[in-house]
């Protein structure tokens, strides 16, 4: 009753603990120096959602992630929903064909998810007509949030691996619970 309970439980802790990243991470990096050094938790999350959880569930979060962040910031409506599900959809499409084998494989995704969604973001602000002072910006800051963005994926992937095991969502664990169920019915 308590795994059932943890499985169901996962995505409202999930949300929770996304929504006190983002406000760990702009408390912490708000000063200058550390502004460059500021890695988006949400985004994170979101490629964690593309590629742990089934198709509705994690659009369903992505959705939610998004509108955390639009809550959060000053940014037109609808840009980082547009943003985060681009995202989102593409890693789903790069899972299906390619296989990701260990964390290096995952951090290189990251990389490349994060430089994504930087242009994605520039490309929504463009069609809106406010894009035409942000190009500077993102060119400086491209590669240096793209690293920054792998580095934080190191320990936010474990974590969120660890978590996923606790509350009983992951594949393994599952299977496990299963395994452990039927042995308990034979009577062994």
């Amino acid at each position: 009753m308590t795994r059932i309970l943890l499985r169901f439980l996962n995505a409202p802790i999930f949300v929770l603990l996304v929504t006190i990243g983002v406000a760990l991470q702009t408390s912490l990096f708000n000063s200058y120096p550390f502004l460059y050094l500021q890695p988006d938790v949400i985004l994170l999350a979101v490629i964690w959602c593309a590629l742990q959880r089934k198709f509705f569930e994690g659009g369903v979060l992505t959705l939610i992630f998004g509108n955390i962040a639009e809550i959060h910031s000053a940014a037109p409506q609808g840009l980082f929903l547009a943003s985060y599900m681009t995202v989102y959809l593409v890693v789903r499409l790069t899972i299906r064909y390619f296989v990701i084998p260990n964390l290096s494989g995952l951090v290189i995704l990251t990389l490349c998810a994060s430089i994504l969604w930087k242009f994605t973001y520039i490309s929504v602000l463009s069609m809106m007509g406010a894009g035409s002072h942000q190009w500077r910006h993102l060119l400086v800051l491209l590669f240096p949030g793209a690293v920054m963005e792998g580095v934080a994926a190191i320990w936010v992937y474990r974590w969120l691996e660890k978590f996923d095991w606790v509350t009983v969502k992951s594949a393994r664990a599952q299977a496990m619970l299963d395994e452990e169920l039927q042995l308990e019915g034979e009577g062994l």
